[in-house]
């Protein structure tokens, strides 16, 4: 009981307890194609304005700079810029930047409705889908959201982990139940692409969400070569252990970590990893420390890349 007690209050939330490095790629992963689009806009826009160029010479890039200003919450500009725009070309269809502007403007409600209206036309607009579930899940409609996001998903082969993941967040936000869904989407993802860390991780973090720590345990000897060598991995998986009760494994991987990290290069990553490692370290230390035998056997399995399933209960 106290080990659990303290346990719940390491420096990690329950669904995402690993180091700071795993935070990090999520987030990069699912901001990362609207960081490029930004950017790229961005420096089109620069381009066309050095060289003065009249808006109206290119109606595709007008109605993008349109959407930068309403990304920059200038409503009046942006609404300005459209009726330039539909005045000079009457014939243009311009309902899907509309939508755009109007989400761009936090403005879900008319957004989605925009959305819905382009979707008819065309019920594979990939990005109406996208923006359409986006601004649902803002007015907290997920099941509406997540309808739209299975459409989407199925649309296309190529898309980053960030799509899955942000389903998977919908789905355990909306029900109890999704837990169970969300890991057999990202089960079947990775399936389909590999076991590709951030998914590997959240299916991870799910599994300890519902109280499977087996399986948890389990799906750490997916990770691949180079990152179950890293003194991470060995203090992720000590905290899966601890928390199945297994105090003589988790303090034989958190020896081998100790040690490795020490040979190390400190980085902020490692200084908070160590600092976990500690933490750890403690809640093992009433426990029967791990014998030079258990971390010789466990340093012949970390050389060799083993996974977690050649230590048995």
């Amino acid at each position: 009981m106290i080990v659990a007690q303290r346990l719940a209050r390491l420096p990690w939330p329950l669904l995402g307890y690993c180091v700071m490095w795993w935070v990090l790629v999520g987030a990069l992963l699912v901001m990362s194609l609207e960081s490029r689009a930004d950017a790229s806009l961005a420096n089109r826009l620069k381009a066309f304005e050095s060289k003065q160029i009249a808006v109206y010479s290119d109606p595709p890039l007008a109605l993008q700079q349109a959407v930068l200003m309403a990304k920059k919450s200038d409503a009046e500009a942006a609404s300005r810029l459209i009726q330039q725009i539909t005045a000079r070309w009457p014939d243009l269809d311009i309902g899907f930047h509309e939508a755009l502007i109007l989400f761009e403007l936090g403005q879900f409600g008319g957004a989605r409705d925009q959305f819905s209206k382009v979707l008819e036309a065309d019920p594979s607009s990939f990005w109406s889908l996208y923006y359409r579930a986006q601004s649902a899940a803002a007015l907290g409609q997920l099941n509406r959201a997540m309808a739209d996001y299975r459409r989407l998903l199925s649309l296309r082969s190529d898309l980053s982990p960030g799509y899955y993941l942000t389903m998977t967040d919908w789905l355990v936000a909306g029900d109890k139940e999704g837990i169970a869904e969300a890991i057999s989407l990202l089960d079947q993802r990775m399936e389909e692409v590999g076991a590709l860390s951030v998914l590997l991780q959240r299916s991870i973090d799910l599994e300890v969400a519902r109280g499977n720590i087996p399986a948890a345990i389990d799906r750490t000897a997916l990770f691949d070569a180079r990152i179950k060598a890293t003194p991470e991995w060995k203090a992720r998986v000590a905290a899966l252990l601890l928390q199945q009760g297994r105090s003589r494994d988790a303090a034989a991987y958190l020896q081998l970590a100790r040690e490795q990290i020490a040979n190390l290069k400190p980085t902020p990553a490692r200084r908070e990893t160590l600092r976990q490692i500690m933490v750890l370290d403690s809640l093992v230390s009433t426990a029967r420390s791990a014998t030079k035998e258990d971390v010789r056997l466990l340093r012949v399995v970390s050389n060799t890349q083993r996974d977690t399933h050649d230590i048995r209960p």
